[in-house]
C-alpha cells in the first residue's frame, strides 16, 4: 500500500507543476461555467404549461386545443407522477390539472407552480379564463374558472443551476481522458514506461498509483467547481442534504474511474500524441454537446435520445444534476448507475487489452 501512495504523491506533484494541467482542470471549466451562467442562455423561450387531463371529455379536448393554438405559450401533456419533477427541473413552468367533472360551463382546474413562477401561473390562469369565455361567447365580466393553486417548497434554480452540474461532469471527463492520455503517451514516447519495467516497481503499482492520484485530483476539482457555483452563481447545491453530497461523491468517483479507463484505452491504442489527440477529441467532443451538458436532451428526436442517453457522459451528467439540484437518492438513479458500470467494465477490458509499455 505504501508504494501506491508514494507513486500517487509524486504524480500529484508532477501534475500541479504543469500549468496546462491546471488550465484544463480548473481555469477552463470555471471560465466556461461563469461565462455561460451569467449570459443565461436558454432563458428566452415561450412559457411552458403542462396539462393533466383527468376529464378526457369533449369539452376538455376543445379547451386544450384552443390553448395549443396560442403561439406565445407551449402546451405539453404530462402525467401526475412527473409533474413536480418537470416543474422543479424547469421543463414546464406550471402544471394544470383538469378535473374529472370539467365542463365549459363549470370549468374546474388546479394550477401547480414553484414559488418563483407564480406570475407565470397567474398568466396561464388568465389565458385559460379568456379561452373559456371565447368558447362560450360570453363577455368577460368575471372569472369563470374555478381555480385551486398548489405551490412547491423547492425552487427552480434556472439555467445556472442546470449548467453547473453539467460543467462539473464535463470537467471530470476531460480530466480523466485527457490527463491520462497525454501523460501516458508522453511517458511512452520518452521511454519512461520501458525503463520502469527494469525497476522493482511492479507495473500494476504504477498504474494503480496513477489512478489514485487522478481520482483525488478529480474529487477535489468537483468540490471546487460546486463551491464556486454556490458562492458566485448562488446555486443551492444538494438542498442541504448530506445524502445528496454522498451521491455526488459516489458518481464523481465512478465517473473518474470510467473516463480514466477510457483514457487508458486511448493511450494504449495510440503510438504517439499525433494519433492520441484526434482519437481523444473524436470521443470527447460529441459527448460534450450530446450528453446534456449545456441544454436538455429532450430537444432531440426520440431515436437520437436513445443513443445520447447511453453515452458514457450522459448518466454522469444526469446523476450529478439530479443529486445536486433535487437531492435525488441513489435508488432513483439506478439506471444511470447501471449504464456507468457497464461502460466501466467495457472500458477496463479495452484498456487492459490495448495498453502497451512501449
Amino acid at each position: 500500500m505504501k508504494i501506491y501512495l508514494v507513486i500517487a504523491k509524486s504524480t500529484i506533484k508532477m501534475y500541479f507543476r504543469r500549468t496546462q494541467s491546471l488550465f484544463w482542470t480548473l481555469f477552463f471549466p470555471v471560465v466556461m461555467m461563469l461565462g455561460i451562467g451569467f449570459f443565461g442562455f436558454g432563458q428566452f423561450t415561450p412559457p411552458k404549461l403542462g396539462v393533466i387531463d383527468y376529464s378526457n371529455s369533449y369539452d376538455s379536448e376543445i379547451f386544450i386545443n384552443e390553448l395549443s393554438k396560442k403561439e406565445y405559450v407551449e402546451i405539453r401533456m404530462v402525467s401526475e407522477t412527473e409533474t413536480e419533477k418537470f416543474i422543479l427541473e424547469g421543463k414546464i413552468d406550471s402544471a394544470m390539472r383538469i378535473s374529472k367533472d370539467f365542463s365549459l360551463e363549470s370549468p374546474e382546474v388546479e394550477i401547480s407552480y414553484e414559488n418563483s413562477k407564480e406570475k407565470i401561473a397567474k398568466e396561464f390562469y388568465d389565458l385559460s379564463d379568456m379561452v373559456i369565455s371565447d368558447l362560450l361567447n360570453k363577455e368577460k365580466k368575471e372569472k369563470s374558472i374555478i381555480l385551486r393553486e398548489k405551490k412547491f417548497e423547492n425552487e427552480y434554480q434556472g439555467y445556472k443551476g442546470f449548467l453547473v452540474p453539467g460543467i462539473v461532469a464535463l470537467s471530470i471527463m476531460q480530466s480523466g481522458i485527457l490527463g491520462v492520455v497525454f501523460t501516458l503517451i508522453s511517458y511512452k514516447t520518452q521511454g519512461v514506461l520501458k525503463r520502469l519495467q527494469a525497476t522493482p516497481i511492479d507495473p500494476s503499482h504504477f498504474l494503480i498509483g496513477q489512478m489514485i492520484s487522478r481520482l483525488l485530483i478529480i474529487v477535489i476539482q468537483t468540490f471546487v467547481l460546486f463551491i464556486i457555483g454556490t458562492l458566485i452563481l448562488n446555486i443551492d447545491i444538494a438542498l442541504g442534504s448530506i445524502f445528496a453530497w454522498i451521491n455526488i461523491i459516489l458518481f464523481s468517483i465512478l465517473g473518474s474511474v470510467l473516463f480514466l479507463f477510457i483514457g487508458l484505452a486511448i493511450s494504449g491504442a495510440s503510438p504517439n500524441e499525433d494519433y492520441a489527440a484526434p482519437i481523444a477529441n473524436l470521443i470527447t467532443f460529441p459527448m460534450m454537446f450530446l450528453s446534456g451538458v449545456f441544454f436538455d436532451t429532450d430537444v432531440f428526436p426520440d431515436w437520437l435520445s436513445i443513443i445520447t442517453n447511453n453515452l458514457p457522459l450522459s448518466p454522469l451528467v444526469n446523476a450529478l444534476r439530479e443529486s445536486a439540484l433535487y437531492g435525488t437518492n441513489t435508488l432513483e438513479l439506478l439506471p444511470e448507475l447501471s449504464i456507468m458500470i457497464v461502460w466501466i467494465f467495457v472500458a477496463f477490458i479495452v484498456g487492459i487489452k490495448t495498453f502497451k509499455w512501449e
